[in-house]
């Protein structure tokens, strides 16, 4: 055989197994890189839940136990009180819905109803507690515990609770032009015909934010994520997020706002022009709408996010 042919011969396959060497390198860096960018942004997003959640992960560790069998009802709790626009209302739940309806008049009207099993109902207190900036709400579980803390934002508390199966559905009825913060840890949380800012939040539950006025910052853990906004009553960032559930939000036709839209397992669509980032992992998906300003803030782990113009089906 000619030696000349064979190095030839030799050569190309040298070359051709090289070549296979490096393309499959550079594969797998490629697949590690965005497995890392998936492994993450997953993080990201569920390090931004316990942020966004604030005091309600109290007492989360220990879940209340869910009653068995025929729930018996308790007396309905009710507190009525003026207050004033631009004013906060709280409502911080940790097992059972919370309801939020508009009112004509100028007092906060809000009943309380306890559903029970086998635990007894008088272990949960029901608590107002005024300031100068409005009103909190809380049910405390836990007769006389001196922890538990009824207040707005971080100023609530609520002690780990196991072996209570004691539920409080709340109903609120919201006056005109006054913000709602409205959380629980197990059950759905419904905000609707609202005309000034919302903060609306559950571990476990779907959550549904509708008002005249925003911002809107609504989180879930485990369920789907619904915000609606007509106008905005300041510059305040628009956060909606969940780790298990689709994400939709309804915005102006005209705004002016800077979104970022972010998931990992899901796709992103939008009645407003983003551009779409990877679709390997990650998910992803920015723009500028009008003059920009305002942050508006998309995120999901597992599911899809709908950005829509509030009309549009």
């Amino acid at each position: 055989m000619d030696l000349k042919a064979l190095w030839l011969g030799w050569r190309r396959d040298i070359i051709r197994f090289v070549a296979l060497c490096s393309a499959a390198l550079v594969l797998g860096l490629v697949i590690n890189h965005l497995v890392g960018r998936a492994r993450q942004a997953r993080q990201q997003l569920t390090g931004m839940l316990p942020r966004g959640l604030g005091g309600l992960m109290s007492g989360l560790d220990d879940a209340a136990d869910s009653a068995v069998g025929p729930l018996a009802t308790g007396a309905t709790w009710t507190y009525r009180a003026p207050v004033a626009p631009r004013q906060w209302v709280w409502i911080r739940d940790r097992s059972g819905s919370v309801t939020v309806e508009p009112t004509s008049g100028d007092s906060l009207e809000v009943s309380a109803v306890k559903r029970f099993g086998h635990s007894d109902p008088g272990t949960v207190r029901i608590v107002a507690a005024p300031g100068s900036d409005g009103i909190t709400i809380c049910a405390l579980w836990g007769r006389g515990d001196r922890d538990n803390r009824c207040g707005p934002g971080e100023a609530y508390h609520q002690r780990h609770v196991s072996h209570n199966d004691v539920r409080v559905n709340f109903t609120v009825r919201l006056p005109r032009g006054v913000a709602i913060g409205a959380t629980t840890v197990s059950g759905a949380v419904r905000v609707v015909g609202a005309s000034a800012p919302v903060v609306a939040g559950t571990v476990s539950g779907d959550v549904q934010a509708e008002t005249a006025r925003g911002p809107v910052n609504a989180y879930s853990v485990n369920g789907s994520v619904r915000a609606s906004m007509r106008g905005f009553a300041d510059t305040g960032q628009v956060k909606v997020m969940t780790v298990n559930g689709a994400v939709t939000v309804e915005l102006p036709a005209r705004i002016d706002a800077a979104v970022d839209a972010n998931t990992v397992n899901g796709t992103i669509e939008s009645d407003f022009p983003l551009t779409v980032g990877s679709k390997f992992v990650a998910h992803h998906a920015a723009g500028t709408l009008g003059a920009g300003g305002r942050r508006i803030e998309l995120n999901s782990v597992n599911g899809s996010i709908r950005l829509k113009r509030i009309g549009q089906k």
